[in-house]
């Protein structure tokens, strides 16, 4: 949806490109040169400041939207009112260059950037960028927030229920409604300073400041049995900051850098406390509170250096290495705040949670002759977890605590990644090309100790052809595992033949297409390919199975220097297939039989198709661009069961899924018309329909389980929308 707005922006940018060489027909020309590259060209005598440049775009901005407001401004702001939709203005001279820009000015997305370049010594970027999320218009909850991560179900309420005095459908229908948003804020500001010719000062800083409330449920235990599930609004009050500085030395040779990279994330709501609406008193089987843990506060700070130096016969040798620690050392959350219930005592007060990062690349690329070229690589990848192992008692939930002993998994990783590759040019415009890779991984508390993956790859390419340029690779890889651990499966409950998909015996293959023929210098024809598998053939219980395919065409056109035509058509298909069996654990005899298997195969599909034409003054003093896009998508899940299958009691005929089902349609038609030179009047519209299925996330479904006495669901749903909005604009240049 934002990519539909900034391409409009870049629409607009266009236009006003137009009218500032008059309002006369542009032929076809070779492209200026910079205008402080043409100022350095001329005399001395003969420079002097080239005068400002800019523009405005404002006016008024009307919608229509019947359905879903809320996902139709998903991830913008498109409300109706005055709009001063676009801003730009810059200043060029000898020595200097600025330039600032706002974008949607006083919405929930507006923009705004701002750059200075002193030529040969400094140059900086200041952006400041809104990115709003609305996810429901209204949603409703028991829940009413006190602030500061507390969720409060009235009191009445809770009693009443707890008394069997009131229902919680009845509950449910007096919620409070509300809209369900966050922004997200971004201020950056990248620096450079050129000390002289070979050494470079550079600094990167954003913070992020993301607020409102996100969508997540939670589970509770109430009294006398049976288990409720929550759908709350969770309060978010966050802050990212992310610094990058280094210095950098470069000559005709090579070069090098060193600097620092460090982020740090603050929650400052690092935990919610939610009511329980069924029970206002504390019982050893049902808790009046919930407590849960959200993302902690961490910090990660990396020291970079990267280096590059030019080899003789045509051999260049790169190098980057980076060495950091992440840290979090939030308080740990009591196991339970049950008051009815004993908590095991905590081991330690806080999280001491830190791993050591190391990164490395090191790159050989050579072209000892015109029709050879060479390049390897080798990437080592290490995150050692030093957080101690934490050892308490096993915590069911909110509501019991158990004797059982639990001791934390520290997971770490480590990765060595060889890649060769090669390539002969025997013809002008044809290269065949051949390579190998592998990558070794080490895990702990994983299945499987290790995993080894061989990758081989062809491939076959013509680029520099006028008329085609084609792309055609083949790549097969074999992924193995040693040192099996059936006891971490046994630790969980699992089956024995359960692998994980990102670790289990694979093997992939993939091809690749790409084809482009410019039969004239008008015509552009262009097609892309892309098939792969997996089979996870060693796979008894999980993924075993997962094909995908890719492809489309396109085709760009310019039959006259006014008119641009572009059209194109992508689909792709996504399937899966995986097996699984419902039965409790050992000791019980369900674990090893056959006939309680399920499997489910599924099936995703995407078309998409775009389309523009542009009619740039075709008609004399006027601007014409029309666009359409579609995305429809459809996904079905089909269940299987295997002959005199017991894996549902009481016996049951499965009954098939309906199809999950999207469908976005878009179209546009943006007029300007130049009165003068400098000044223009438009005329936009856009409209939009989005029609949805989905058997889960629907009002039927949802209105059932809200009314019952285990469930209280939001009311998000996934609906559709139509709008029509339109704007009134005026173009001013300067």
């Amino acid at each position: 949806m934002r990519t539909r707005t900034g391409s409009l922006i870049g629409a607009l940018l266009l236009s006003f490109a137009v009218p500032a060489v008059g309002q006369q027909e542009v032929q076809a020309q070779a492209p200026a040169a910079p205008v402080a590259e043409r100022a350095a060209s001329q005399p001395a005598s003969a420079r002097r400041d080239v005068p400002n440049i800019g523009g405005v775009e404002f006016g008024f901005r009307a919608n229509d939207v019947a359905g879903d407001v809320a996902r139709f401004n998903r991830f913008r702001d498109l409300r109706p009112g005055a709009v001063l939709d676009r801003f730009r203005f810059s200043k060029e001279t000898e020595t200097w260059v600025f330039l600032g820009q706002a974008q949607n000015v006083g919405y929930r997305d507006q923009r705004f950037s701002s750059e200075f370049e002193s030529i040969g010594r400094l140059k900086a970027k200041l952006t400041w960028d809104q990115i709003p999320l609305f996810i429901s218009g209204d949603t409703r909850s028991l829940q009413n927030d006190l602030g500061g991560g507390v969720l409060d179900v009235d009191d009445a309420i809770q009693r009443g229920i707890e008394g069997r005095t009131l229902t919680l459908g009845d509950a449910v229908n007096t919620a409070n409604g509300f809209n369900m948003r966050s922004q997200r804020n971004v201020a950056a500001l990248d620096f450079t300073y050129t000390a002289n010719k070979e050494v470079d000062f550079t600094l990167k800083l954003r913070n992020t400041e993301r607020n409102g409330t996100h969508l997540q449920s939670f589970g509770l235990l109430n009294s006398p049995g049976g288990g409720i599930s929550q759908e709350l609004g969770i309060p978010m009050d966050t802050r990212t900051t992310d610094v990058k500085a280094g210095v950098e030395y470069a000559n005709r040779r090579g070069m090098v850098n060193a600097g620092i990279n460090a982020s740090w994330f603050d929650n400052r709501i690092p935990t919610v406390q939610f009511d329980n609406p069924m029970r206002f008193t504390n019982i050893a089987g049902g808790p009046s509170q919930g407590l849960a843990v959200m993302w902690p506060s961490n910090s990660l700070v990396s020291f970079v250096a990267n280096g590059a130096y030019r080899l003789r016969a045509r051999t260049r040798a790169t190098a980057s290495i980076s060495v950091g620690r992440a840290n979090q050392n939030d308080p740990l959350a009591p196991a339970t705040i049950n008051s009815a219930l004993v908590a095991p005592p905590l081991e330690r007060a806080t999280a001491e949670a830190r791993a050591n990062i190391v990164s490395m690349v090191y790159d050989l690329n050579s072209r000892p002759a015109e029709t050879v070229w060479l390049n390897a690589r080798y990437r080592f990848y290490d995150y050692a977890n030093k957080t101690p192992v934490f050892d308490t008692v096993a915590l069911v939930g909110d509501w019991a605590t158990t004797t059982n002993a639990w001791e934390t998994e520290p997971l770490s990783v480590s990765r060595h990644i060889v890649d060769l590759d090669a390539s002969f040019t025997p013809l002008n415009y044809l290269a065949f090309g051949v390579g190998y890779g592998r990558e070794n991984t080490a895990r702990t508390f994983r299945i499987f100790e290790t995993t080894a993956e061989d990758i081989f790859r062809v491939s076959v390419d013509s680029t520099g052809n006028p008329y085609v340029a084609l792309r055609l690779k083949y790549e097969f890889s074999r992924r193995e595992g040693k040192g099996f651990d059936e006891h971490l499966l046994e630790e969980v409950g699992e089956q024995p033949g359960t692998r994980h998909f990102d670790i289990a015996d694979r093997d992939r293959s993939r091809v690749t297409g790409l084809l482009t023929v410019t039969p004239v210098e008008w015509l552009n024809l262009n097609g892309s390919l892309a098939t792969g598998r997996d089979d996870y053939q060693s796979t008894g219980f999980g993924l075993r199975d997962n094909r995908n395919r890719a492809y489309g065409f396109g085709v760009d056109l310019m039959p006259v220097s006014t008119v641009n035509v572009a059209f194109s058509y992508d689909r792709e298909e996504y399937r899966a297939n995986q097996y699984s069996r419902t039965a409790n654990p050992l000791p019980s005899p369900q674990f090893t039989d056959p006939t309680r298997d399920w499997w489910l195969d599924s099936n995703d599909k995407v078309n998409t198709v775009s389309a523009n034409v542009d009619f740039l003054k075709t008609i004399p003093k006027t601007d014409i661009r029309l666009g359409y896009d579609l995305s429809d998508g459809k996904a079905t899940y089909v269940y299987g069961l295997p002959s005199g299958s017991t894996a549902f009691v009481p016996p049951a005929t499965l009954q098939p899924l309906p199809p999950l089902r999207n469908r976005l349609t878009a179209g546009r038609a943006d007029v300007q018309y130049f009165i003068k030179s400098h000044v223009a009047l438009g005329v936009v519209y856009w409209y939009e329909e989005y029609r949805v299925f989905d058997f889960s996330l629907n009002s039927t479904i949802i209105d059932t389980l809200n009314i019952g006495t285990t469930t209280v669901y939001s009311g998000y749903l996934y609906r559709p929308y139509t709008a029509h909005t339109g704007w009134l604009k005026i173009s001013y240049l300067w």
